[in-house]
């Protein structure tokens, strides 16, 4: 199978779970207008479900609910506590941990260290292990873009199956 069978086949899937969605989704309105509701009289908010590969524009303005690291579902309220649980995974392996350690004072923003040896000079130092803090004092695009692009990619974290719920409306 060539690629761009692949592609027609991924697409032929994509398209089918979504067709799949929304069947489900007229079939709730269809009972709850044959009960005597007005499905649209009211609009609940609703929590939807990304992968963090997804780009971390797509979470501006949104707030976690939880995520899914590793299989675990963690409960979140703020995108930082994303940032403490996906680290403290990070920092309990040694391979990660050892790398951490060595890009420490290594990366750096336009004005202050990323990640260093020291909380000093930074706005809001997350405390990650004995001497190394990540700084978290960003909105939720960049400190995610840190996260991934700065931090975890150079260091070799798969960070592709973390699954991000977060609450629209």
């Amino acid at each position: 199978m060539d690629v761009f069978q692949q592609l027609e086949a991924m697409r032929k899937r994509i398209l089918q779970e979504i067709y799949t969605e929304f069947d489900a989704f007229a079939e709730c309105l269809r009972e709850q207008m044959s009960e005597g509701i007005d499905p649209c009289a009211y609009a609940l908010p609703y929590d939807m479900q990304y992968p963090l590969t997804a780009g971390a524009g797509i979470f501006k303005g949104k707030k976690p609910t939880s995520a899914v690291i590793e299989g675990e579902t963690v409960e979140l309220r703020t995108w930082r506590q994303l940032v403490e649980e996906i680290m403290k995974r990070c920092m309990a392996d040694p391979k990660y941990r050892n790398a951490l350690y060595r890009q420490a004072g290594k990366v750096s923003g336009r004005k202050r260290a990323l990640l260093a040896n020291s909380g000093k000079g930074m706005r809001s130092p997350m405390l990650l292990g004995e001497n190394l803090y990540l700084e978290t004092h960003y909105d939720t695009e960049t400190l995610l873009n840190i996260l991934m692009i700065r931090i975890l990619r150079p260091i070799g974290y798969d960070f592709s199956s973390i699954l991000v719920t977060v609450r629209n409306g």
